[in-house]
């Protein structure tokens, strides 16, 4: 039977280097809340998208955020550079605390906080030429002027490996990939330290994501930059991630190194997803067996008593409903090299004897 984490998911070439993270924290999020107004029937109601989300990134490196679609974690990512206001908690960058998202003096951050979302062709504006929109935050924050903006977007261009007459061409006379490469150009040009990838290849065919990747990861190193980088897709977050977080309901509910999160999940629900990733090996996926979780994703208007898992989570059954699941809300906790929201969290032993199915053919 074989573990809950697949050994081979990655996309790491073999001979790939990575320099260790400077352990300075860059940005330190604390009790982060953030909801969303729901009208139904004529009233209207709140739904927590965050939770209370405790996160802190250190300068240099990349924390890869993954989690079911509609976890909260393109809300989150939004809300850490003031794209979405806040309910509760507060974001710092350097020790210095963030104002609301709507006051003026979030602006003079703006320059700092980058975001490259999924589909580059809805942020780029069809409209103006690529050289236009890749040039508008060196001109709103001031970086260049004259003449030196045009040599700017030049580089820019040369950075992310398009050609000289891209700048005088629009949007959609460009390929997707193209089209990411001028919008990581465009959040390159406002000079930043921290930039929110969301989901930047799930739209990209599987060759092109290793071109973009690349690219992330040398501007990573050539620009100081720090990544969030946001994806279901288990095996993108492992190759380009140094820490990776897994997030449920709002609230993030593992947070450890790529490898040792990828090799020893803790938290039954980051077992789940793991064996739930496909091995590129047909002989090998068709044979595997994997957890399977019963039940629905709960609602987040309705999240469940306790540990919000519960009600999906194999562990809970095989200990017998402990009440300590329904009744109190688990906390991150340090386990074996990893900040794990379990109550009883897995050992290497248990995660061999997590209730499994034969291949998904069947």
């Amino acid at each position: 039977m074989t573990s809950a984490a697949p050994a081979n998911l990655s996309l790491r070439s073999e001979d790939a280097t990575e320099p260790a993270p400077v352990d300075t924290v860059l940005l330190d999020a604390s009790g982060i809340v953030v909801r969303y107004a729901v009208k139904s029937s004529g009233v209207t109601s709140s739904v927590t998208a965050v939770d209370g989300v405790d996160l802190r990134i250190r300068k240099g490196e990349t924390v890869g955020l993954v989690g079911e679609s509609g976890c909260g974690k393109s809300t989150l990512g939004r809300a850490l550079i003031g794209l979405r206001p806040l309910h509760a908690g507060s974001v710092r960058i350097d020790s210095v605390e963030l104002p609301l998202a709507s006051s003026r003096q979030m602006r003079s951050w703006r320059r700092r906080l980058q975001i490259i979302f999924q589909d580059p062709m809805s942020s780029l504006n069809p409209r103006l030429r690529v050289g236009t929109s890749v040039s508008e935050p060196v001109r709103s924050f001031g970086l260049r002027k004259g003449r030196m903006i045009a040599e700017r977007v030049e580089e820019l261009m040369a950075e992310v490996g398009l050609p000289n007459d891209t700048a005088a061409r629009f949007p959609k006379e460009f390929s997707g990939g193209q089209r990411q490469r001028i919008a990581i150009a465009r959040a390159l040009a406002a000079e930043p330290d921290f930039v929110v990838c969301d989901e930047p290849v799930s739209a990209l065919d599987v060759s092109v994501q290793a071109h973009v990747l690349a690219l992330l990861e040398r501007l990573k190193t050539e620009f100081g930059l720090t990544y969030l980088f946001i994806s279901h897709d288990l095996a993108v977050v492992r190759r380009i991630s140094d820490r990776v977080a897994v997030m449920y309901l709002g609230r993030i509910v593992e947070f450890a190194d790529r490898d040792t999160l990828y090799e020893n999940p803790r938290h039954p629900y980051t077992a789940a997803l793991l064996s739930a990733a496909p091995i590129a090996d047909p002989a090998v996926e068709r044979t595997r067996k994997r957890i399977v979780l019963t039940g629905d994703l709960p609602s987040p208007s309705a999240i469940p008593e306790g540990c919000p898992f519960h009600t999906r989570c194999f562990r809970y059954e095989q200990l017998g409903r402990p009440d300590r699941c329904t009744a109190e809300r688990p906390v991150l906790a340090e386990v074996g090299g990893s900040e794990v929201a379990c109550h009883f969290p897995l050992d290497s032993s248990e995660q061999r004897a997590a209730p499994v199915v034969a291949d998904r053919s069947m």
